[in-house]
């Protein structure tokens, strides 16, 4: 398990498995057809003499149809006053499995909190320093599928909204985007998580003294957290399980991960509902309003600093920490 998802590596499928289940790639408008046997591996029962129901099968037939189909991207684009040409990018994905109350919408929900608040501040004659980039991806969804396909061996081109678009912008934002925001599943229970490139921590660690706890009134999300894991835990953003993946791993760029809650039980089904969000995941909602503060604060920190907040100091502590000890001398 990593991250907010859990993942089944080719080892892990080998060795419960004995080997890789396999399929045949269809040429386009046909249909894919994959047969899986899975042989269970023992459960451990706490009674005496049992074992669980060793031995036992389950076949599963899979049908799919591979297709080409138009995805849409969509922008909202604040224009910087000084310096137009370097973006502040915050993203989100709005496809969905199934109803997506969490994934995506909770997401989406606060980014388009976040352009209702810049708005108000534009009324007031606000503008940034830097060009502020609301980004809503298409298809992320089906980076998932095809990240879930190549572990079992099928010849699927990994893509989404986000990672086409970089593809097709390369150049241009990997020598102008000051960074990357991104949020996904935005509130899937309590506790607040966050993933960044190491040059992001200071700010973030700053932003999150200013933001009100969802949890608590007489605190700051900065003091829960440090309460609750005896010390700032920001994760790195190594996986390829959302939308940073294409503008970090593609394009360079300085990015940030945010979200309440990690491992919710209705992660991609029918039970990712506004029903189970109000029972469970946010009943009031004050998580979604925490996310957009840090979120927001982090974009406009980004956008209107003169000198850009990024600390390289840092940066270069954490990278000597990952050298080898061959390495270290």
């Amino acid at each position: 398990m990593t991250g907010r998802r859990g993942f089944v590596g080719p080892e892990l499928t080998e060795a419960l498995y004995g080997s890789h289940p396999t399929a045949a790639l269809c040429p386009s408008g046909e249909t894919l057809t994959l047969n899986l046997t899975l042989a269970f591996v023992p459960a451990i029962d706490a009674r005496p003499g049992r074992r669980g129901f060793g031995g036992s099968e389950l076949t599963e037939a899979l049908y799919a149809e591979k297709k080409i189909a138009t995805i849409h991207n969509v922008f909202a684009v604040i224009r910087g006053s000084e310096e137009p040409d370097r973006y502040v990018l915050l993203g989100n994905h709005r496809d969905a499995w199934t109803y997506g109350a969490v994934d995506p919408n909770s997401g989406t929900a606060v980014l388009l909190d976040i352009a209702r608040r810049y708005a108000l501040m534009m009324r007031q004659g606000w503008q940034p320093r830097r060009t502020i980039v609301l980004c809503s991806w298409d298809a992320e969804e089906f980076g998932m599928v095809a990240n879930i396909s190549s572990l079992l061996v099928i010849n699927i081109k990994w893509t989404r909204g986000s990672t086409e678009w970089v593809e097709q912008n390369l150049l241009n934002l990997g020598s102008k985007v000051v960074a990357y925001l991104n949020v996904d599943c935005a509130v899937q229970g309590p506790g607040f998580f966050a993933g960044a490139t190491p040059q992001l921590d200071n700010l973030l660690i700053e932003v999150a003294k200013k933001v009100q706890d969802p949890d608590s009134e007489s605190m700051t999300i900065y003091d829960n957290w440090m309460i609750t894991n005896k010390v700032i835990n920001i994760q790195r953003l190594s996986g390829v399980d959302s939308d940073f993946s294409p503008l970090l791993q593609h394009a360079g760029v300085p990015s940030v991960d945010l979200y309440y809650g990690r491992d919710f039980p209705v992660y991609h089904t029918a039970f990712d509902s506004y029903n189970w969000m109000t029972n469970h995941g946010d009943p009031l909602f004050q998580r979604h309003v925490a996310v957009a503060g840090v979120w927001g604060l982090l974009a406009l920190h980004l956008a209107d600093d003169p000198i850009l907040p990024f600390n390289y100091v840092l940066h270069r502590t954490i990278m000597e920490l990952h050298k080898s000890p061959t390495q270290l001398g």
